[in-house]
């Protein structure tokens, strides 16, 4: 208590006082500074007062919108200046004239992939994972195979189309042969419909990955949803040596050596195997599988989900309580589990390729891992692993990776690239906004043609 006291006392005497934050904070890749302010005058004005406020901004005007009275003005000094000082001191000074509506930066803004699903206001993971400012970059491509080793899907429902056929591993029969796939259970068309839902099509949910394609193998001919370990793994070595980059398995069982022994064959072939850490909140601090993802589960609140099981095993957690995802019928339900949470992955997986299909799977994997959000312990830690994946910052490094000049894709930068954007950017394809503005301009131009001249 004397120490507090002391403090109180000395805060007093030297004048301590908190810091005004400032007005106007921008938020990297949401909104940023430009070095303007858009101004509007009090429309209530005298004349007189109306022309003198008119008159303090004129030597400033960049533009004038008679329609909506808004001027656009550049800030004096903002380039010297620290970040947003200049905005948040001048607008601060117009205010206290009280000639101004307002005086707030004309802030640069990036758009936004908000998909129209109903349900999507519900889904929180996406907000803590940043899935729109990463779905500005890739939703996707239909392309890139994530596959899923459960209980079955609901080919018939509306949000799982993006689909490719699978494996029954329980009756030992692809899908083309006549291996049922159909959801036994209920389980597996949740989980699928969290990695890769249809996005943006006005029904339901969205899945991490709205347009990636997505293969079921369904490990059980047993209503129950129970499995053999080894219909289990042997679905997500099929899964890998018929086309898909990754397999996820969202059963218990992830302490059991079959399962590193799958990891390592599915490393060595390409692949990436996730499984889940379970729901039994145990500290799996005694065993550490090389080639094997192993999914932990978070809260909307970043922490742990009371049932997830942590510890040194685990090397990612991603949002796994109250997901919002399809189930049989048509149907939707928010389920929770760690069962959840390793889809969710396993989608951040997918986009991550959908972006750079070259990436190895070593390539894939550590971004992800790199990219999570830090949670824990700072650094990689044996609760959390390398912490909670972020879907946004995952894209960014994986578009970090481009050849931007390579725009064919074919491992070379020669003339055909050239001819090849040239094509796209005549008639304004999308593929050509190489700077992911939403247009296709001369910026494009000269952000394919500086990548050009230097081979990539």
């Amino acid at each position: 208590m004397k120490k507090v006291a002391m403090l109180v006392v000395l805060a007093g005497l030297c004048g301590i006082a908190e810091a005004k934050p400032p007005l106007f904070v921008e938020r990297p890749g949401e909104l940023e500074f430009s070095g303007q302010l858009i101004v509007r005058p009090r429309q209530d004005l005298s004349a007189e007062r109306s022309t003198l406020a008119r008159e303090r901004l004129s030597s400033m005007v960049k533009n004038y919108y008679p329609e909506v009275d808004e001027y656009t003005i550049f800030v004096p000094g903002a380039d010297r200046s620290a970040r947003g000082a200049g905005e948040n001191d001048l607008a601060a000074e117009l205010m206290s004239t009280g000639d101004y509506q307002y005086a707030h930066p004309n802030w640069i803004c990036y758009p936004i992939n908000t998909p129209n699903d109903p349900l999507f206001p519900s889904m929180w993971h996406h907000v803590n994972m940043q899935s729109e400012l990463g779905w500005n970059i890739s939703t996707g491509s239909s392309s890139i195979l994530v596959a899923m080793t459960d209980t079955g899907v609901d080919y018939t429902h509306v949000e799982l189309q993006n689909r490719v056929p699978g494996y029954n591993s329980a009756s030992n029969m692809a899908e083309v042969d006549g291996g049922q796939i159909w959801d036994i259970h209920g389980h597996g068309t949740h989980v699928a419909g969290c990695a890769a839902a249809t996005g943006n099509n006005n029904t339901g949910v969205a899945g991490v990955g709205w347009n990636l394609k997505f293969m079921m193998c369904r490990v059980t001919d047993f209503s129950s949803g129970g499995a053999y370990f080894e219909d289990l793994t042997e679905a997500a070595r099929w899964a890998v040596e018929h086309g898909s980059r990754t397999a996820s398995t969202s059963y218990t069982g992830v302490e059991y050596e079959t399962i590193s022994t799958t990891g390592d064959y599915i490393d060595s072939i390409g692949g990436l195997y996730l499984y889940a850490a379970d729901n039994s909140s145990r500290d799996h601090y005694y065993f550490d599988w090389p080639n094997v993802i192993v999914v932990g589960a978070t809260d909307w609140t970043d922490n742990r989900a009371w049932f997830s099981s942590y510890g040194l095993a685990c090397d990612v957690f991603a949002p796994g309580d109250g997901i919002w995802s399809s189930t049989v019928g048509n149907n939707y339900a928010a389920w929770s589990g760690t069962s959840m949470a390793t889809p969710v992955a396993n989608g951040v997986l997918g986009v991550i390729w959908s972006v750079n299909p070259a990436l190895t799977h070593h390539e894939a994997r550590d971004i992800m891992f790199n990219s999570c959000t830090d949670i824990g312990a700072a650094g990689e830690d044996n609760v959390y692993g390398h912490g909670r994946v972020n879907l946004y910052q995952a894209v960014l490094a994986a578009q970090a990776t481009l050849c931007l000049a390579d725009y064919n894709g074919d491992g070379f930068v020669n003339g055909n690239d050239y001819d090849a954007f040239a094509d796209d950017f005549d008639v304004a394809d999308p593929a050509a906004d190489l700077n992911n503005d939403g247009f296709v301009n001369g910026n494009d131009y000269d952000l394919f043609a500086e990548h050009f001249d230097v081979g990539c």
